[in-house]
């Protein structure tokens, strides 16, 4: 499998990203790349991703770090554009984002997710994501520590540490 890895969001490949889509049925869960683009603009401390598989351009991520909690990031968008789903590429694409944060220094990640996103849970799951409790606007918030273990599998209260730029094992 060709290696998974994001990079900066640039003035050559932002309009490419914003052309990736979610699939029909996927469009309530996940804001258009266009709209997370200008929230980034708006927010200069915020980061915006584009998620390569080599040189593919496969998903986008936009990362906030939290403004209230000192070695915390927030995951607030994540997608994979509907050509590249099925194929674990979600899975390569968010331990690519997760190591990026880790070389940033973050020791948390935080997200929420869509009440009846379950595709999105699985995958944050398998991460080693637990739900906090609460909710932000109707969205459940989940959590990451990586200050953890980052050697056991996912779904083990741990998350899997594949070295950078690299796909998670199959499993």
């Amino acid at each position: 499998m060709v290696p998974v890895h994001c990079e900066p969001v640039t003035a050559d490949t932002y309009e490419a990203v914003i052309a990736l889509d979610v699939l029909p049925g996927q469009r309530d869960y996940v804001a258009p790349n266009v709209r997370s683009l200008a929230d980034a603009w708006a927010h200069p401390t915020a980061e915006p991703l584009a998620v390569r598989q080599g040189s593919e351009l496969i998903g986008f991520a936009l990362l906030r770090p939290a403004d209230d909690t000192p070695g915390t990031v927030t995951l607030c968008r994540y997608m994979i554009d509907h050509r590249f789903q099925g194929r674990r590429l979600g899975h390569a694409g968010l331990a690519a984002v997760l190591d990026r944060v880790r070389a940033a220094g973050h020791t948390r990640v935080r997200l929420s997710v869509v009440p009846g996103n379950h595709v999105a849970f699985r995958l944050y799951r398998a991460a080693g994501f637990g739900e906090t409790g609460d909710l932000e606007d109707g969205e459940i918030v989940l959590t990451l520590d990586l200050s953890r273990d980052a050697t056991a599998r996912p779904g083990r209260g741990t998350v899997l540490r594949p070295g950078p730029g690299t796909a998670p094992a199959p499993e």
